[in-house]
């Protein structure tokens, strides 16, 4: 299983990959990235199974993002969780509108 783990802060990517850890996931199951087009670049590359996305984050939303996965890779619609501290019903929105439908909030 490949997870994808994309926030912009570094400790929101640990916390997670802790998280993961103790539900069982291998450390080489775990990808993490701090901008949206590394993460596009290595799914491109080489898949994924999960993804987790920060909502707000420079250079590349987590709309932004969504919206270039979805368009190469729609079957990841159903794996990917959007991840937020914002709770504004603006951002589920705009995510709900790229195709998203599970949230986290952080």
């Amino acid at each position: 299983m490949k997870i994808i783990i994309l926030d912009d802060s570094l400790t929101v990517r640990i916390i997670l990959e802790s998280f993961l850890e103790d539900l069982g996931v291998r450390d080489e199951e775990m990808h993490s990235f701090e901008y949206g087009q590394d993460a596009l670049d290595f799914i491109d590359a080489n898949g994924t199974d999960l993804v987790f996305s920060d909502i707000n984050m420079p250079k590349m939303s987590g709309q932004e993002f969504a919206q270039a996965l979805f368009a190469k890779h729609e079957r990841l619609k159903s794996s990917f969780f959007a991840i937020s501290g914002d709770e504004s019903r603006s951002s589920y929105r705009e995510m709900k509108e790229s195709g998203v439908h599970r949230f986290l909030k952080k």
